[in-house]
């Protein structure tokens, strides 16, 4: 209870869940944490391994430029104000929508075959 833990929770499940965890300091179990999405996917102690392979081999497949743009854009929506979220997104957007890994995306689709990054 009370520990620092608990901080970034507000950002990642709603108040009311994370008050009942919190207040009550009871575990809760894996099913429950997917439930309330704090954790994305669910795997078998055996295959958590390869669940982590597959989903880092997802992220990998994306347009490196998509990737980090992305990724920056929700961290620092976490951390800004609304505004200030919204115009960096926007500064992200503009980045990638003009990329070369941009036209090749479409472009390998329409050839059905898989795209080749090259993160510019």
């Amino acid at each position: 209870r009370g520990s620092p833990w608990a901080a970034p929770l507000i950002h990642m499940i709603p108040q009311r869940i994370m008050m009942e965890i919190i207040l009550t300091g009871k575990p809760i179990t894996a099913q429950r944490a997917y439930e309330i999405g704090l954790v994305n996917r669910l795997a078998e102690p055996e295959g958590l391994m390869d669940a982590a392979l597959e989903l880092a081999r997802e992220v990998l497949d994306g347009a490196p430029l998509s990737v980090k743009a992305g990724r920056e854009t929700v961290m620092l929506a976490t951390e800004m104000g609304r505004a200030a979220a919204l115009q960096a997104a926007r500064a992200a957007h503009e980045l990638t929508y003009n990329s070369a890994d941009a036209k090749e995306g479409p472009r390998a689709f329409a050839e059905k075959r898989k795209p080749v990054w090259q993160g510019r």
